[in-house]
């Protein structure tokens, strides 16, 4: 019992520091994480779509507002089947929408769930409660998870801690069946999360991992059946996730950071890879402020020194240690991508490896054992002399002071980069390691001051160029539209109406900041008939109109809404020479479904302006109808 509040009073003590960590957005409302391209444009549109459409009780799979619609679950990014999406979504609606003090906590709160994952792992790997405190300190407020402003990104690496945990017991043999599929069960977690860089880096980790593993118990059946469970729980939980986005990717057109879209059997050139690559000369920023190339190596000196006590202390002794350090290793060297020879062997060998084009993420893998191994550290620490050790990490930081001094009486200082710190925080470890015996809690607050050099990617409200203002400027737009009869498409100018307007508003949209899209569709973008095909109705855009469309409704805003009165809606039937045409109605259209009432004189062919899809089925009176593409 004592151990349960123990716990629960660490927890407690998490929440508060990350609510602490992220004020800005907890205890004020100046501030957002959704002034940014991605999440302003195509994220909030894409939470808000599927928070609307499961209030209403439907699951939403597809997403027939962005470029005459297209799977979302195949899209991967939405997140639809990630559990921890699930309390977003299920959080009350205002006026539609999730308010935007709920997408702040949630974007906190996922931080919090990293904190407590790494928590439980490094008091799983029998570190004290304050060391604990300290690990998932530094793997939720520190580096990738702490820098990162994307929930997909995010959400698909807070599992590395528990996978690691699971992983651990394994090679502790500690209940090793049971402890292998729920490290499986983890990393298909993490495919869920909404983005596939991480969990296919971590895919690769494990496999070496469990290659070590196995390297020494050849001959043991219980340790085969472990890693064989470990892949078929692993595959199981991920494939409600993985087996519509690969019947997507057969049928859509990515971009992938190179001028031409690719097919889903296409290789990403490696190119793309080394580019995205976290590269050698960013790996001194694991300890500088601000040196970081497309992922934040950033953990700190605190956590980097009582990394590597752990390992000093315990490299012979035990066994996690050299298994955590493995961890951060690989993880690492995975990231330099190009840089070395383990990325290039790993996209040239395994599958989907070359489908995630962005190495320096793994560095959050790298992150996780340097937080579990600090943990372990301080607790080395404590009960060993310290001294040696204070006496290195103060050589170290006057090291610093020495060389930065002397580069700015050269008058070369590298001010973008304010190595000073990193030296100012190594003495001040050593004070108190020397002089406190490695206090716990002012170990902390060291590390917690030393955080705060990288500050999240959090950015005031409105400011000038806002991203988030033109939404609520142009709700007027959407009902105007709202308000006309039929089933019609619209077109938006992107420049002037850049965010996914038709996922915010529920209008079908013949565009959208998107990822991908049908192939199909892309094949026939610019033929003349395209807009009747899908009928695209409706045009927002700035004035003029072109020649034929009609100005039906002006904005305050300065946004025009034109229709084309030649275009009526995506829905005919073929003609009949055995009688008059008759009618079709659209009695219902909504999210994956399309109700038509037919008053025809004899069969025909009724032809709908949709996206074929895999999986698409039509019941004509209640019995199943063939549906053709074109």
């Amino acid at each position: 019992m004592r151990t349960r509040w123990r716990t629960a009073a660490a927890l407690a003590f998490l929440l508060a520091l990350t609510i602490g960590r992220f004020w800005k957005l907890t205890m004020s409302s100046r501030y957002t994480w959704l002034e940014n391209p991605d999440q302003a444009l195509q994220v909030r549109p894409w939470l808000d779509y599927q928070a609307r459409e499961l209030h209403a009780g439907r699951l939403p799979l597809w997403d027939p507002f962005q470029w005459g619609g297209q799977s979302l679950i195949g899209q991967v990014q939405p997140g639809l089947v990630n559990p921890l999406n699930w309390p977003l979504f299920a959080m009350p609606l205002r006026g539609g929408h999730i308010p935007l003090a709920v997408l702040h906590w949630y974007w906190v709160l996922i931080r919090f769930v990293a904190a407590a994952f790494c928590y439980w792992l490094c008091r799983d790997l029998g570190a004290s409660g304050w060391a604990s405190v300290l690990g998932a300190s530094i793997f939720a407020f520190a580096g990738f998870i702490g820098a990162s402003g994307t929930p997909q990104f995010l959400m698909s690496a807070v599992w590395i801690p528990v996978i690691v945990l699971f992983f651990a017991r394994v090679f502790r043999l500690q209940r090793p069946l049971a402890s292998a599929a729920w490290c499986g069960a983890a990393l298909g977690a993490a495919f869920l999360g909404g983005h596939h860089n991480v969990p296919i880096y971590t895919t690769v980790l494990l496999g070496g991992l469990w290659l070590w593993f196995l390297a020494g118990r050849l001959r043991d059946r219980r340790a085969w059946m472990a890693a064989a469970l470990f892949a078929v729980t692993a595959a199981l939980v991920a494939a409600v996730q993985v087996l519509p986005a690969v019947e997507y990717g057969r049928q859509a057109l990515r971009w992938a950071g190179v001028p031409d879209a690719l097919r889903w059997n296409d290789r990403i050139p490696y190119s793309v890879h080394a580019e995205y690559s976290l590269h050698a000369r960013s790996v001194p920023g694991m300890v500088i402020p601000g040196l970081a190339v497309h992922a934040n190596p950033f953990v700190g000196i605190v956590a980097l020194s009582l990394a590597l006590a752990a390992v000093r202390f315990g490299w012979r002794a035990d066994r996690t240690v050299r298994l955590l350090s493995a961890v951060a290793l690989g993880g690492l060297l995975i990231a330099l991508g190009a840089d070395t020879p383990v990325h290039r062997v790993a996209y040239t060998i395994l599958p989907m490896v070359e489908k995630a084009r962005y190495p320096a993420m793994a560095v959050v893998l790298c992150q996780a054992g340097i937080a579990a191994l600090a943990a372990l550290g301080l607790d080395a620490l404590i009960v060993a002399s310290c001294r040696r050790h204070a006496r290195w990490i103060a050589a170290f930081g006057l090291s610093i002071f020495a060389i930065y001094g002397v580069l700015a009486l050269l008058h070369r200082a590298p001010a973008n980069h304010p190595v000073w710190i990193v030296a100012a925080v190594a003495l001040a470890l050593a004070a108190v390691l020397c002089w406190a015996r490695g206090a716990p809690a002012a170990v902390l607050a060291l590390f917690l001051m030393e955080s705060l050099a990288v500050p999240p990617p959090i950015q005031p409200r409105d400011p000038p160029g806002s991203l988030l203002k033109p939404v609520a400027d142009q709700a007027g737009i959407a009902d105007f539209l709202h308000r006309q009869p039929g089933w019609f498409r619209v077109d938006l100018d992107q420049s002037a109406v850049p965010y996914n307007f038709g996922d915010w508003h529920a209008i079908e949209q013949f565009g959208g900041y998107t990822a991908s899209m049908p192939e199909a569709v892309q094949r026939i973008l610019g033929h003349p008939q395209t807009p009747r095909l899908f009928g695209v109705e409706y045009r927002v855009a700035p004035p003029p109109a072109r020649p034929r469309e009609v100005e039906v409704f002006r904005s305050p805003s300065g946004l025009v809404v034109y229709r084309d009165p030649v275009i009526g809606q995506p829905l005919w039937a073929v003609p009949a020479s055995c009688g008059p045409p008759g009618s079709l109605r659209v009695v219902s259209r909504v999210a994956g479904e399309m109700v038509v009432e037919a008053d025809l004189a004899c069969p025909a062919l009724v032809v709908a302006g949709d996206p074929w899809f895999t999986g698409w089925r039509a019941w004509v009176d209640g019995r199943r109808a063939r549906i053709d593409k074109f």
